[in-house]
């Protein structure tokens, strides 16, 4: 079946997926967390404990993650990947030969980056994605990987010339469907394309990150930071959202998160210590 052809049958059995009234506003957030990667621990996991005293959570779709038992007052958002995908997605079957598969991530090898252009890929997102996990309890969203369109508009302009204008498109579209959805935007280069279709910005490893090639957690250097703290305050300049970091330190290095948590708030930040993997709980 081609990309078209589930698009369509899957839509089909679809409702108009819409985001379930919210009870706070991101702008309020100050206590929350993300989990998003592969853990063996989610069906033991207290969900409603867990989140006893979080605003909000960020979460993947797995079904072993209960949102029911997430404290009602508890802001709920659904992890979306827009500028990669991989072969454990659920439409990987239909799409694994489409032209808009463009290259592997170094980092997470796994993944493929994904031409956002491309139309049918599109409406896979807004047409199915968006309104499946809207259905599934998710109040809003964490748009991620946004900043492929401006990493392969600048590796390749004659090729991929028109990405970014593209992505502002998408997600005009998205917030025209989902007026009253939460959208956080993940990124740096692109968080000013997204700034004015979203509701808050999330930046990873502002102050703390994980090194790829040394395969070891690290505070950022004065370069590092500079740039990223750029790329907030460019998006912000646009329109000024909440800002939440993400900050990477392994388990056993509380002087690292500590440290990288302090400078994100002094900045007026709402920063979450995690490992790489996003996969632990507070």
């Amino acid at each position: 079946m081609t990309a078209a052809a589930l698009l369509g049958a899957s839509c089909a059995m679809l409702g108009n997926g819409s985001p379930p009234p919210v009870t706070i506003g991101v702008e309020d957030v100050r206590r929350w967390w993300i989990l998003i990667g592969d853990s063996n621990s989610l069906e033991s996991i207290d969900w409603g404990h867990q989140a006893r005293d979080t605003q909000m959570v960020i979460l993947s779709d797995d079904p072993r993650i209960r949102l029911a038992d997430l404290p009602r007052q508890t802001l709920r958002l659904g992890y979306l990947s827009v500028g990669e995908t991989n072969p454990r997605g659920r439409h990987w079957g239909a799409i694994q030969d489409q032209a808009f598969l463009v290259e592997p991530n170094p980092n997470w090898p796994q993944n493929v980056r994904v031409d956002v252009r491309d139309q049918s890929w599109q409406q896979l997102l807004l047409a199915e994605e968006v309104p499946r996990l809207f259905e599934h309890g998710f109040q809003g969203l964490m748009l991620d990987t946004i900043d492929t369109a401006p990493y392969l508009e600048r590796q390749d302009p004659a090729r991929f010339a028109g990405s970014r204008q593209a992505l502002r498109g998408w997600l005009a579209e998205l917030r025209r469907r989902n007026p009253g959805a939460v959208l956080l935007a993940n990124g740096t280069d692109a968080l000013t394309d997204a700034a004015p279709y979203v509701d808050g910005y999330v930046v990873e490893g502002v102050f703390a990150t994980y090194d790829f090639a040394r395969k070891s957690y690290r505070p950022t250097t004065d370069v590092e930071r500079a740039w990223k703290l750029g790329r907030i305050a460019d998006a912000r300049a646009v329109a000024a959202r909440p800002v939440f970091t993400i900050e990477y330190a392994s388990v056993g290095d509380v002087a690292l998160g500590t440290w990288a948590a302090g400078e994100s708030e002094a900045h007026g930040f709402h920063p979450y210590v995690t490992v790489m993997e996003i996969n632990s709980l507070p």
